[in-house]
């Protein structure tokens, strides 16, 4: 498997949001560190294809 950019800011975004639950960081920076991991998935998916629903 070959390492991208991609997954190595998607492990940063899911470590710093582990870390801010079990850390107690606050619920805003909980929720800023979601939605910009759903963000940054969501958009690494759609360039690579992996949200091409048609057949």
């Amino acid at each position: 498997m070959k390492i991208t950019t991609d997954m190595i800011v998607g492990t940063g975004l899911v470590a710093a949001l582990l870390a801010a639950i079990f850390l107690g960081g606050s619920t805003e920076l909980q929720t800023t560190l979601g939605s910009g991991l759903i963000g940054y998935l969501g958009r690494t998916a759609i360039d690579h294809g992996g949200g091409d629903t048609h057949g």
